[in-house]
């Protein structure tokens, strides 16, 4: 037998006997059981990735040792509603974040998904005014002394995302600008 003919046979055995209201509620029954499989696929996959974004992690490497910023959540977006927090200022951080002596071994490594943005930088001198204006990149400052910076990093998808200040000091010396000057940076 060919394979036309098998196919043919199959087909043929899938029939529906009988008037227009038995195929109608034969055809229709199966077409209303592939929607609602179909409908059913479609809400569990959009709901997939949605819920409360998960917080990344931030950390600072330098010397060979690790350092956790303190962290301020400053904002939540659910279903598209933001909600505010409040923002931390230099006066209130003191001794609660870690203080790093930056050379060239500091980084800082990021963990997570954003889909909503970078990050940003905001450093502070000792007295708390803004040494450098909010940047998307870090740059050391080019003066010794005691440095605050805060990082913020936006965390989960445009509908669903949390917005947290990561806080830390940094030490620059005069020892590490000589050895940047004279690298000609």
């Amino acid at each position: 037998m060919a394979l036309k003919d098998k196919v043919q046979k199959r087909v043929d055995g899938m029939k529906v006997e009988g008037d227009w209201r038995m195929k109608f509620a034969v055809y229709g029954g199966a077409l209303l059981v592939v929607g609602t499989i179909l409908l059913v696929m479609y809400l569990l996959i959009g709901r997939i990735g949605s819920g409360p974004p998960e917080v990344g992690t931030v950390t600072l490497k330098s010397g060979g040792e690790e350092y956790t910023p303190l962290q301020n959540q400053i904002y939540t977006t659910e279903e598209g509603e933001r909600e505010e927090s409040r923002r931390l200022v230099p006066g209130e951080i003191g001794d609660s974040a870690p203080t790093v002596v930056f050379d060239h071994t500091t980084s800082i490594l990021f963990e997570g998904r954003s889909d909503n943005g970078g990050f940003y930088f905001t450093i502070y001198d000792e007295d708390g005014m803004v040494y450098t204006e909010k940047a998307d990149y870090f740059q050391c400052p080019q003066e010794p002394g005691k440095y605050l910076v805060c990082e913020e990093a936006y965390w989960g998808t445009a509908k669903e995302n949390i917005g947290v200040e990561y806080y830390f000091w940094i030490e620059v010396t005069e020892e590490y600008l000589a050895s940047e000057e004279a690298e000609g940076h």
